[in-house]
């Protein structure tokens, strides 16, 4: 589908990101600082206290920092989680939609497969459980299961090759639970 963003417009200060299944339905939801946005990058800041509504595994309350970057052309999004006292804890690759930006509202749908790269050991592909339920559950072709593990090596590329920045440095966020 087409993305029209218009430059001109002011980026909110917050915006709230939706966490979808391939069925548009969604699961998970939190609030999170915009830090940069461009033609085909948003990136996010989430902070430790935010709330998050979770459908799957309940409500929970975030412990780390996470910068997540969006590609608006790429099936991906990658997250840098950092402990509050500013250390590296994980890079995250989802693999899903391209995302959509309406308003202050960013919604992505999540394809099961995901890359963790923590420490110095290799990224890993994890969630393949995930993914073959979502083939049966969600009815995904041949193709767009082909789609999916060919954004999956490109996920695994981008963790170890990906240079993280430093952690953000943000005020708490408003507490903010509407989905």
């Amino acid at each position: 589908g087409a993305i029209s963003m218009q430059e001109e417009s002011p980026m909110p200060r917050t915006l709230t990101v939706v966490a979808t299944k391939a069925d548009g339905a969604w699961y998970r939801t939190w609030q999170a600082y915009v830090e940069r946005h461009d033609a085909n990058l948003l990136v996010t800041v989430g902070v430790p206290g935010s709330h998050t509504l979770d459908r799957e595994r309940g409500d929970w309350t975030m412990k780390n920092y996470i910068r997540a970057h969006y590609w608006f052309d790429r099936p991906l999004n990658l997250l840098e989680v950092f402990a509050p006292d500013g250390t590296l804890v994980q890079i995250y690759v989802n693999v899903g939609s391209l995302p959509v930006l309406d308003g202050d509202r960013l919604t992505f749908a999540d394809y099961e497969l995901d890359v963790s790269l923590e420490g110095d050991g290799p990224p890993r592909l994890l969630d393949e459980d995930e993914f073959a339920a979502a083939i049966e559950r969600y009815g995904y072709s041949t193709e767009f299961q082909a789609y999916c593990r060919a954004a999956a090596q490109e996920a695994l590329a981008l963790a170890a090759s990906w240079t993280p920045g430093t952690a953000p440095v943000v005020p708490p966020l408003p507490d903010s639970r509407q989905p």
